[in-house]
Protein backbone atom coordinates (compact mmCIF):
# COMPACT_ATOMS: atom_id res chain seq x y z
CA UNK A 1 0.00 0.00 0.00
CA UNK A 2 2.71 2.47 0.81
CA UNK A 3 4.53 1.63 -2.60
CA UNK A 4 0.89 2.64 -4.09
CA UNK A 5 1.28 5.85 -2.41
CA UNK A 6 4.74 6.61 -3.45
CA UNK A 7 3.79 5.95 -7.19
CA UNK A 8 1.21 8.50 -6.86
CA UNK A 9 3.07 11.08 -5.16
CA UNK A 10 5.56 10.92 -7.77
CA UNK A 11 3.81 10.35 -10.88
CA UNK A 12 0.84 12.84 -9.67
CA UNK A 13 2.39 16.16 -10.49
CA UNK A 14 3.29 14.88 -13.73
CA UNK A 15 0.83 13.70 -14.66
CA UNK A 16 -1.22 17.06 -13.86
CA UNK A 17 1.32 18.43 -15.73
CA UNK A 18 0.20 16.39 -18.73
CA UNK A 19 -2.95 16.70 -19.23
CA UNK A 20 -4.51 19.06 -22.23
CA UNK A 21 -4.86 22.48 -21.67
CA UNK A 22 -8.56 23.88 -21.72
CA UNK A 23 -9.30 25.80 -24.97
CA UNK A 24 -10.87 29.12 -24.89
CA UNK A 25 -11.80 31.41 -27.77
CA UNK A 26 -11.19 35.05 -26.70
CA UNK A 27 -12.65 38.10 -28.28
CA UNK A 28 -11.51 41.57 -29.02
CA UNK A 29 -10.48 44.18 -31.25
CA UNK A 30 -7.96 46.45 -32.60
CA UNK A 31 -7.58 49.09 -29.34
CA UNK A 32 -4.05 50.45 -29.05
CA UNK A 33 -1.98 50.70 -27.44
CA UNK A 34 -3.38 47.85 -25.75
CA UNK A 35 -4.41 45.30 -28.28
CA UNK A 36 -2.65 45.78 -31.30
CA UNK A 37 -3.77 43.99 -34.70
CA UNK A 38 -1.66 43.33 -37.21
CA UNK A 39 -4.00 42.44 -40.51
CA UNK A 40 -1.06 41.44 -42.39
CA UNK A 41 0.15 38.60 -40.08
CA UNK A 42 -3.18 38.16 -38.59
CA UNK A 43 -1.76 38.48 -34.83
CA UNK A 44 -2.26 40.79 -31.80
CA UNK A 45 0.42 42.60 -29.89
CA UNK A 46 0.21 44.90 -27.07
CA UNK A 47 -0.04 44.93 -23.09
CA UNK A 48 -3.54 43.38 -23.02
CA UNK A 49 -1.84 40.55 -25.45
CA UNK A 50 0.77 39.71 -22.50
CA UNK A 51 -1.31 39.71 -19.61
CA UNK A 52 -3.29 36.68 -21.40
CA UNK A 53 0.26 35.27 -22.24
CA UNK A 54 0.66 35.17 -18.90
CA UNK A 55 -2.66 33.64 -17.68
CA UNK A 56 -2.90 31.10 -20.73
CA UNK A 57 0.74 29.83 -19.08
CA UNK A 58 0.08 29.84 -15.52
CA UNK A 59 -3.22 28.17 -15.62
CA UNK A 60 -2.50 26.04 -18.40
CA UNK A 61 -5.08 27.35 -20.55
CA UNK A 62 -4.60 27.58 -24.42
CA UNK A 63 -5.83 31.10 -25.89
CA UNK A 64 -7.40 31.67 -28.85
CA UNK A 65 -7.29 35.47 -29.92
CA UNK A 66 -9.96 36.32 -32.49
CA UNK A 67 -10.34 39.63 -34.11
CA UNK A 68 -13.24 41.11 -34.60
CA UNK A 69 -14.62 44.69 -35.75
CA UNK A 70 -16.05 46.95 -32.41
CA UNK A 71 -19.97 46.37 -33.60
CA UNK A 72 -19.88 42.67 -34.11
CA UNK A 73 -17.85 42.42 -30.76
CA UNK A 74 -20.90 44.31 -28.85
CA UNK A 75 -23.49 41.77 -30.87
CA UNK A 76 -21.58 38.44 -29.82
CA UNK A 77 -21.31 38.91 -26.15
CA UNK A 78 -24.95 38.24 -25.53
CA UNK A 79 -24.69 35.01 -28.04
CA UNK A 80 -22.43 32.85 -26.18
CA UNK A 81 -20.48 31.53 -29.13
CA UNK A 82 -16.81 33.07 -28.02
CA UNK A 83 -15.28 31.70 -24.32
CA UNK A 84 -14.15 35.78 -23.19
CA UNK A 85 -13.59 38.92 -24.20
CA UNK A 86 -11.07 41.64 -23.01
CA UNK A 87 -9.89 45.21 -22.91
CA UNK A 88 -13.81 45.64 -21.82
CA UNK A 89 -15.67 47.93 -19.29
CA UNK A 90 -18.22 46.43 -16.97
CA UNK A 91 -21.60 47.52 -17.57
CA UNK A 92 -24.78 46.56 -15.95
CA UNK A 93 -26.30 44.78 -18.97
CA UNK A 94 -23.07 42.80 -20.08
CA UNK A 95 -23.04 41.90 -16.29
CA UNK A 96 -26.28 39.74 -16.98
CA UNK A 97 -24.56 37.62 -19.40
CA UNK A 98 -20.81 37.86 -18.57
CA UNK A 99 -18.62 37.11 -15.60
CA UNK A 100 -15.93 39.96 -15.25
CA UNK A 101 -12.71 39.83 -13.65
CA UNK A 102 -12.27 42.34 -10.39
CA UNK A 103 -8.92 43.45 -11.35
CA UNK A 104 -8.81 45.29 -14.06
CA UNK A 105 -6.42 44.84 -17.06
CA UNK A 106 -6.02 48.57 -17.14
CA UNK A 107 -7.91 51.98 -16.43
CA UNK A 108 -7.96 54.85 -19.01
CA UNK A 109 -9.98 58.16 -19.62
CA UNK A 110 -11.62 59.80 -22.73
CA UNK A 111 -9.62 62.45 -24.65
CA UNK A 112 -10.34 65.76 -26.67
CA UNK A 113 -8.10 65.74 -29.93
CA UNK A 114 -8.58 68.68 -32.52
CA UNK A 115 -6.52 70.42 -35.08
CA UNK A 116 -6.98 73.59 -33.55
CA UNK A 117 -4.50 74.14 -30.79
CA UNK A 118 -6.05 77.77 -29.66
CA UNK A 119 -9.43 75.94 -29.29
CA UNK A 120 -8.38 72.77 -27.27
CA UNK A 121 -9.29 74.65 -23.60
CA UNK A 122 -12.17 75.34 -24.65
CA UNK A 123 -15.52 73.98 -21.74
CA UNK A 124 -18.01 74.81 -24.47
CA UNK A 125 -18.36 72.21 -27.14
CA UNK A 126 -22.31 72.75 -27.81
CA UNK A 127 -23.18 72.70 -31.67
CA UNK A 128 -19.82 71.46 -32.36
CA UNK A 129 -19.64 68.88 -34.63
CA UNK A 130 -17.46 65.71 -33.03
CA UNK A 131 -16.66 62.49 -34.29
CA UNK A 132 -16.79 58.89 -31.63
CA UNK A 133 -16.96 55.39 -32.27
CA UNK A 134 -20.04 54.20 -33.02
CA UNK A 135 -21.58 51.99 -30.22
CA UNK A 136 -19.26 53.88 -27.64
CA UNK A 137 -21.36 55.81 -25.05
CA UNK A 138 -21.05 59.38 -24.23
CA UNK A 139 -20.37 59.36 -20.56
CA UNK A 140 -22.77 61.94 -19.11
CA UNK A 141 -20.58 63.39 -17.20
CA UNK A 142 -18.77 65.03 -19.84
CA UNK A 143 -21.99 65.37 -22.13
CA UNK A 144 -22.89 67.63 -19.19
CA UNK A 145 -19.11 69.42 -18.43
CA UNK A 146 -19.51 70.28 -22.00
CA UNK A 147 -22.73 70.72 -23.14
CA UNK A 148 -22.83 67.79 -25.72
CA UNK A 149 -25.71 65.75 -26.92
CA UNK A 150 -25.63 63.46 -29.32
CA UNK A 151 -27.10 65.84 -32.22
CA UNK A 152 -23.31 67.00 -31.80
CA UNK A 153 -21.98 63.79 -32.01
CA UNK A 154 -20.92 61.99 -36.33
CA UNK A 155 -20.59 58.51 -35.03
CA UNK A 156 -17.54 56.68 -36.77
CA UNK A 157 -17.05 52.67 -37.49
CA UNK A 158 -13.76 52.88 -36.78
CA UNK A 159 -10.95 55.11 -34.28
CA UNK A 160 -9.25 54.81 -37.49
CA UNK A 161 -12.09 56.49 -39.09
CA UNK A 162 -12.60 58.83 -36.58
CA UNK A 163 -9.52 60.48 -37.15
CA UNK A 164 -9.91 60.45 -41.10
CA UNK A 165 -12.80 62.37 -40.25
CA UNK A 166 -10.97 64.86 -38.12
CA UNK A 167 -8.08 65.21 -40.72
CA UNK A 168 -10.45 65.82 -43.56
CA UNK A 169 -11.95 69.08 -41.28
CA UNK A 170 -15.43 67.56 -41.46
CA UNK A 171 -15.29 67.72 -37.71
CA UNK A 172 -13.76 70.16 -35.35
CA UNK A 173 -13.13 67.55 -32.94
CA UNK A 174 -12.80 64.11 -32.10
CA UNK A 175 -13.43 62.05 -29.15
CA UNK A 176 -11.63 58.32 -27.98
CA UNK A 177 -9.98 57.27 -25.52
CA UNK A 178 -7.47 59.45 -24.88
CA UNK A 179 -4.15 56.31 -24.77
CA UNK A 180 -5.92 55.11 -28.28
CA UNK A 181 -6.31 58.31 -29.75
CA UNK A 182 -2.73 59.03 -28.72
CA UNK A 183 -1.51 56.10 -30.79
CA UNK A 184 -3.47 56.70 -33.81
CA UNK A 185 -2.94 60.41 -33.85
CA UNK A 186 1.03 60.08 -34.63
CA UNK A 187 -0.14 59.15 -38.26
CA UNK A 188 -1.14 62.87 -38.71
CA UNK A 189 -0.02 66.19 -38.57
CA UNK A 190 -0.69 68.60 -36.04
CA UNK A 191 -3.37 67.12 -33.97
CA UNK A 192 -3.54 68.47 -30.31
CA UNK A 193 -4.88 66.36 -27.62
CA UNK A 194 -6.25 67.06 -24.40
CA UNK A 195 -7.04 64.46 -21.64
CA UNK A 196 -10.47 64.81 -19.94
CA UNK A 197 -10.29 64.24 -16.68
CA UNK A 198 -14.14 63.90 -15.40
CA UNK A 199 -14.64 60.11 -16.42
CA UNK A 200 -12.48 57.08 -15.73
CA UNK A 201 -13.30 53.52 -17.23
CA UNK A 202 -11.63 50.38 -16.00
CA UNK A 203 -11.50 47.42 -18.62
CA UNK A 204 -11.65 44.01 -17.85
CA UNK A 205 -11.56 40.54 -18.87
CA UNK A 206 -14.91 38.86 -19.47
CA UNK A 207 -15.88 35.14 -19.45
CA UNK A 208 -18.49 33.33 -20.48
CA UNK A 209 -20.89 32.21 -17.80
CA UNK A 210 -18.99 29.21 -16.03
CA UNK A 211 -16.30 28.76 -18.46
CA UNK A 212 -13.84 29.78 -15.71
CA UNK A 213 -13.10 31.36 -12.15
CA UNK A 214 -12.39 34.39 -12.54
CA UNK A 215 -11.11 34.33 -9.07
CA UNK A 216 -8.08 32.12 -10.48
CA UNK A 217 -7.49 35.08 -13.09
CA UNK A 218 -7.61 37.87 -10.84
CA UNK A 219 -4.58 36.42 -9.13
CA UNK A 220 -2.96 35.93 -12.18
CA UNK A 221 -3.61 39.69 -13.48
CA UNK A 222 -2.07 40.77 -9.64
CA UNK A 223 1.06 38.75 -10.49
CA UNK A 224 1.68 40.14 -13.68
CA UNK A 225 0.75 44.09 -12.54
CA UNK A 226 3.39 42.67 -9.40
CA UNK A 227 6.30 41.62 -11.66
CA UNK A 228 5.89 44.43 -13.91
CA UNK A 229 6.45 47.49 -11.05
Amino acid sequence: MRAIFLFLALTLPSLLLAAPSKTLRCVTTHYPPFTIFDEKSDKFTGLDIEYLTFIERNLNLKIDVIHLPWARVKKEMALGYYDCYFSLANTEERAKYLDFTSVPLHTTKYGLFTLNKDKLLTDDLSNTPIAMLRGVALPEVIATKYNLDESNLLRSLSTKDTFELLEKKRVEYAITNYQAGLWYSKEYKNIYARQLNEFTFPTYIAFKRGVIDTKLVDEQIKRFKAQAQ
